[in-house]
């Protein structure tokens, strides 16, 4: 009885401990001692994976402290794992199933790996880069590639299983795998194509599919976005990389915006475009530089269309922007009293035009400043005020063009105008015009092509005097052609730099060239 439960004891030990093998299998003092033995190696066991437990322990609190590590259970477990597995290097402590629990801690050490990788690499670029985003599916996609690779390799080292053999069994598996979910992949790889291309960042702000929407998150299947109504967007990446959108963000974060708007055709283009910089303006939202700009885009049936075009530097203020902007705009066109037009039909009794009482004084006023005013009689003045018209020049626009047909003459009534000369492929500025200026007297009378080119500086008022205007007059009182060319010869000659009255013979035979000359191109512009 004795002899067989010896016996079963050495079994129980060989089979917990392979150290009890090399016991002496007789009698009771071997079994002691292997006893002994296996205290003595057990005990040195627990204190050396104790130690080497409180050790990582340790150091992986000092870690913490130091750099902030988000050490977790994961580490615990870790800890653990190696605290086991680290006595056995020694081979007077051998613990069965040493093989699984090398293979347990090298996994757990990968996961340790990816915390330490997410940790350094891609939260130490948010902490360091101003404003810079790492998407969540590329820390994920690289924590699993970490993970497939140690798990490839304990595969492989560990337990020696051929890894060609098993991915030649799974190739099967991943051909259907991925018919059926060929939507996804191309969802994850969209996703790599929008984080990798650049375009694209959580923060920016997309126009996409009408909405106004900033990226919140790009994870392995969509890409979210919160609109500035707070609702959230989850559009599929591949649908993101197949349509266009437009990001405000990119390449930096000031974007224009365009408002359009239609006025009445009573409206001066130039007065519009003032009262629309100035309603930008008046937003503190709006950036002063670049500086807000107004676009004349159509003639439509009812208005003509406008369009402000102003800066942001974040589009979050797109909506309140465009609030601010319409009511200062309302407010001035109020004052302005410029309507904004809408779709109505009149019926109007179209007669012939007649000049306002306040125009016709102001014709009459300015008519006074002609060169040949001083040549008519008070009925033939009245006449000419009877038939002339105020027109009005925008900012930057010709009244007259140099070498362009003969035309009516104008006489600035506000505003001003400047000359310039074109000569061997160079424009020179000579004079600026202001109110009373006389332009294009010459041409109206004799016929000649325009001399110089006019610009109006800003918005002017003229009146105009075509020959239509003239020729009636002229032609019941053709003896007004010899005051009109004497005039033109003095204005000529002052233009010269000469004083008629002073001038000596050379120049008095030099005016009565011009009279005869401009007296010859009267007649047969008039043909009289």
């Amino acid at each position: 009885m004795r002899g067989r439960g010896l016996a079963r004891m050495r079994r129980m030990l060989s089979t917990i401990f392979p150290m009890a093998q090399a016991a002496d299998p007789a009698g009771a003092g071997g079994i002691i001692q292997t006893g002994l033995r296996f205290t003595q190696s057990l005990a040195l066991y627990l204190v050396l994976a104790a130690a080497f437990y409180v050790l990582l322990l340790f150091c992986g609190r000092m870690l913490k402290r130091r750099f902030q590590l988000p050490l977790n259970w994961v580490y615990q477990l870790f800890c653990i794992l190696a605290a086991l597995y680290i006595p056995t290097i020694f081979s007077f402590i051998p613990v069965p199933g040493e093989k699984h629990l090398g293979a347990a801690l090298t996994i757990a050490a990968a996961f340790v790996l990816v915390g330490l990788v997410r940790h350094f690499l891609f939260d130490g670029i948010l902490r360091k880069g101003a404003g810079a985003q790492v998407p969540k599916f590329l820390g994920e996609f690289v924590s699993i590639t970490i993970i497939v690779v140690v798990v490839v390799v304990v595969t492989k080292v560990i337990y020696g299983q051929n890894i060609p053999g098993l991915l030649a069994g799974a190739g099967i598996v991943g051909i259907v795998l991925g018919l059926a979910l060929q939507d996804t992949l191309g969802n994850i790889f969209s996703g790599f194509a929008i984080y990798f291309g650049g375009q694209f960042k959580a923060g920016d702000w997309l126009l996409v599919e009408g909405h106004h929407a900033q990226i919140v998150e790009i994870n392995w299947r969509s890409t979210r976005l919160r609109t500035t109504d707070d609702i959230c967007l989850d559009i599929p990446n591949s649908g993101i990389t197949k349509q266009t959108v437009i990001n405000y963000n990119y390449p930096t974060s000031v974007h224009g915006i365009r408002l359009a708007v239609g006025l009445e055709y009573d409206a001066a283009p130039n007065l519009v475009k003032k009262i629309l910089v100035d309603a930008a303006l008046d937003c503190p939202m709006v950036l002063r530089s670049p500086m807000p700009n107004v676009f004349v885009t159509n003639f439509a049936d009812f208005s003509v269309t406008y369009e402000l075009r102003f800066w942001l530097d974040d589009h979050a203020n797109f909506n309140p922007a465009n609030s601010h902007i319409w009511t200062s705009l309302w407010y001035s066109l109020r004052r302005h009293k410029i309507k904004v037009p809408y779709p109505i039909q009149e019926q109007r009794w179209m007669g012939r035009p007649q000049p306002h009482v306040e125009d016709r004084e102001m014709i009459r006023d300015s008519m006074h400043k002609a060169v040949f005013a001083p040549a008519l009689s008070a009925a033939q003045f009245e006449e000419i005020v009877a038939n002339a018209k105020i027109v009005q020049f925008g900012e930057g626009e010709s009244i007259i063009r140099q070498d362009a047909d003969a035309g009516p003459m104008y006489v600035i009534v506000s505003g001003s105008a400047e000359v310039w000369l074109d000569s061997n492929g160079r424009r020179t500025s000579v004079a600026v015009l202001g109110p009373d200026a006389c332009i294009g007297e010459n041409s109206v009378l004799t016929g000649e092509k325009r001399t110089a080119t006019i610009l109006a500086l800003e918005d002017c008022l003229a009146v105009e005097v075509g020959k239509s205007t003239l020729a009636p007059i002229i032609s019941t009182s053709p003896e007004l052609l010899e005051s009109l060319s004497e005039l033109l010869a003095q204005r000529r000659m002052k233009n010269e730099g000469l004083v008629a009255e002073a001038a000596g013979a050379a120049d008095q035979a030099k005016k009565s060239n011009y009279k005869a000359s401009f007296l010859g191109k009267l007649r047969s512009f008039f043909e009289v």
